[in-house]
């Protein structure tokens, strides 16, 4: 069946559209969830928390087509929200998922060198992104693994455009810092431009 019409009928409060909505959504939102709390069961909070938000607020949606940027926005929500309640965080190794290689600038795999090079920059891309404050790691999920502009980033969080544009700023200067050469042993390939 077509999004379009899933999203309507739930819209009418169909719950078994809205069964296959969470279905088609769940793994895409877990995977948002987990980059911000990196804890599996916080992770399942937060989508559990998305979807019953989204399920509540379904008439507020505008564009059927966009349910799937739109829940996921809620749970990179609702994420930080359960960190802010919780007020600790764990350290996960690695996100199920995740793949830093859609951040990445290409770099050659002819050679086996500049494969370890991009793994270890991958690594330090991850623990950088890891080591952001919440508030500053939510925004560069949502810019960049979410693929939302800073218009939709403010919209979804009810934030002024100012105060999102600022806070991408600062969580980039922190990653750009945090991956200078003289902070890591990759090299000048390993630098972010």
């Amino acid at each position: 069946m077509k999004l379009f019409n899933m999203v309507e009928r739930s819209k009418n409060k169909d719950s078994k559209a809205f069964q296959v909505l969470f279905e088609l959504f769940y793994e895409d939102v877990y995977k948002t969830s987990y980059f911000i709390t990196r804890d599996p069961s916080l992770a399942e909070d937060a989508t559990q928390e998305a979807f019953c938000k989204a399920f509540q607020k379904l008439d507020t949606l505008k564009e059927s087509k966009k349910f799937g940027a739109w829940v996921k926005s809620i749970a990179a929500r609702s994420a930080v929200d359960i960190i802010r309640r919780r007020q600790h965080f764990t350290m996960v190794e690695d996100i199920a998922g995740f793949s830093p290689d859609d951040y990445l600038y290409n770099m050659a795999q002819t050679l086996p060198e500049n494969e370890v090079v991009k793994r270890e920059l991958q690594s330090r891309i991850k623990q950088s992104i890891y080591s952001l404050n919440p508030i500053h790691r939510q925004v560069i999920v949502m810019k960049y693994y979410l693929s939302l502009n800073t218009r939709e980033i403010a919209d979804t969080l009810n934030l002024p455009i100012g105060t999102v544009k600022s806070r991408l700023y600062r969580a980039l200067k922190q990653l750009e810092i945090s991956l200078q050469p003289e902070n890591n042993s990759i090299g000048e390939e390993g630098s972010l431009q």
